[in-house]
């Protein structure tokens, strides 16, 4: 069984709790579908200068939760959504003092084209264009009256014919219909903001290097593109012309949709290195960045954040789409991101809102990406304790929570540690059975250290198939002695596990920090393609 194919094993039970939730579902959007903007009333956004302000000019931040499901369940066709996008649900995340739920959304179930939304899961009721919408509708109305603002994400797209399964690099022609479509309908509602494609990446960084995207292309357009979406390997030779981020600009406005639009960068939104010179114009000056910040990313410290996000936050708003820091490796991520977003003005939204079974988890390994462990809005470590604790501290509503931050002189620097220890020896065979990899490590001196992994390519690590993540090898401590080689045996995740088990072989990066005793840490990068004994392909 393949990582593609393991996606929809969770749908029965999703399936289950669709039917038994249906009829509450129905309620509710007969009594919110057309509430429309009145449902908003009190809550208003808009940008004016580096900021986000409400309707009394009031700076905020946009603070808050992903709820993931109106992206995938309608496309594999067993419900809209989870069955849980309700009042009780929008009630429960603004316990968290949130002010912000972004709602990842299916360009071909929008607009009812290429085969969407699917009805293939046997639903309780046919699904229909017309019904996605409402439910869409129905739950943005329910986010409203709990004081919530909605950022609505283009998440899922299918260029052409294709239907819209997954993540593409960038977006296509029904993009531009699907802006004209949603931003009509939520025109009249100030309490909205369009968040224009969910992460936007290079074929030629991810399984394809005849196909890259320049930032030339990510904001104009026109580079050829395989129709595929970034699951499948080798992708597929059937070509689109990418739409690029002004064209989607220009659809929102072409609605008289006045509503703030958030524009992600490259490598999946974690790149903002060219966002300023690249931009997208926007008549009505109503454009923000969205920033993705995960673990494992190029720009997933402090450094890069200093360096390139408080540059493009001093001159417009910013908003960090999706954190989340990895679960099998206890750190501080999640805590000193949010610090830092803080103090620079930037908002942020956790993935996911949503509940997972012990096999999903199991599954994800150190890519479990989840906030409760209920849907009555208990948190779950590590993620969910992390931003629930600490939106708790911050004041109400994401009002005041937003420092205009002042140049200040530059410390004077401190004394550089010694250089840190080198490694002089690297080796890796994958041990019979692929359920582990023996290094063979060898340093200039005596240190300790830590040896963590990732695929080197991106796949769905657990079965809702939402997000495409790296997945993670596992990691594993040492010690080393002063020029002699030792053997550390590395125990691969479930999930890498499995690929390498389904696929013989698997690129993989690999990173080596070292330290020694009052010397500077050294961190080595190393890229190894992990193959299979013979006798076990």
């Amino acid at each position: 069984m393949t990582y593609a194919s393991s996606r929809k094993s969770r749908i029965p039970s999703t399936r289950s709790l669709a039917r038994l939730a249906a009829p509450a579902c129905a309620l509710l959007v007969c009594a919110l579908a057309f509430a429309g903007p009145a449902a908003a009333a009190g809550l208003s956004i808009k940008v004016e200068g580096n900021r986000f302000v409400n309707g009394s000019g009031q700076v905020i931040r946009l603070l808050g939760v992903n709820h993931p499901s109106f992206e995938y369940a309608c496309h594999f066709g067993y419900a809209y959504n989870d069955g849980h996008m309700d009042d009780a649900d929008a009630a429960a995340v603004a316990s968290w003092n949130a002010n912000a739920v972004r709602v990842p959304l299916n360009q071909g179930c929008w607009l009812g084209i290429n085969g969407e939304p699917s009805n293939g899961g046997g639903p309780p009721e046919p699904l229909t264009a017309a019904g996605y919408r409402q439910a869409v509708q129905a739950y943005v109305a329910a986010l409203h009256a709990h004081g919530l603002y909605a950022i609505l994400d283009l998440h899922w797209t299918g260029p052409a014919a294709a239907p819209a399964d997954g993540q593409r690099p960038m977006p296509d022609a029904h993009s531009i219909d699907f802006w004209k479509s949603v931003a009509s309908t939520f025109k009249e509602d100030p309490a909205v903001v369009f968040d224009l494609f969910n992460e936007p990446y290079s074929p030629a960084a991810v399984n394809d290097p005849a196909h890259p995207v320049s930032w030339a292309c990510w904001r104009d357009g026109g580079c050829q593109l395989p129709i595929s979406n970034d699951q499948t390997d080798p992708p597929s030779k059937t070509l689109y012309p990418a739409v690029g981020m002004q064209a989607l600009v220009d659809a929102v406005r072409s609605t008289g949709a006045t509503q703030p639009v958030l524009v992600g960068g490259l490598d999946y939104a974690n790149d903002l290195t060219q966002w300023l010179t690249f931009r997208p114009d926007d008549p009505l000056g109503q454009v923000a960045a969205s920033f993705h910040n995960y673990q494992g990313k190029a720009c997933d410290n402090a450094g890069c954040w200093n360096s390139t996000i408080a540059g493009v936050a001093a001159q417009f708003p910013v908003v960090t789409g999706e954190f989340d820091q990895d679960v099998c490796a206890p750190s501080n991520f999640d805590e000193e991101y949010m610090t830092w977003a803080d103090q620079h003005g930037v908002g942020y939204l956790a993935w996911g809102w949503w509940v997972l079974s012990p096999q999903e988890i199991a599954e994800a390994g150190c890519s479990a990406y989840y906030l409760l462990s209920d849907y009555n809005g208990t948190p779950a470590a590590p993620n969910g304790t992390a931003l629930h604790d600490h939106l708790a501290k911050l004041p109400p509503g994401g009002s005041g929570a937003a420092p205009t931050v002042s140049p200040v002189a530059a410390p004077a620097p401190k004394p550089k540690a010694p250089q840190g220890p080198s490694l002089t020896r690297f080796g890796a065979t994958v041990k019979p059975g692929g359920t582990a990899v023996a290094f063979t490590l060898r340093a200039d001196r005596a240190c300790s250290g830590t040896l963590s992994g990732r695929t080197a390519k991106s796949y769905a690590p657990f079965s809702t198939g939402n997000k495409r993540r790296k997945v993670s090898l596992g990691v594993t401590p040492f010690t080393l002695a002063a020029g002699k080689a030792k053997t550390v045996v590395l125990s691969l995740s479930r999930p890498a596990r499995r690929l390498l088990a389904a696929k013989g072989s698997l690129k993989a990066r690999f990173t080596i920090k070292l330290q020694a005793k009052g010397a500077a840490p050294t961190v080595l990068h190393r890229a190894l393609t992990l193959k299979l004994p013979p006798r076990h392909r």
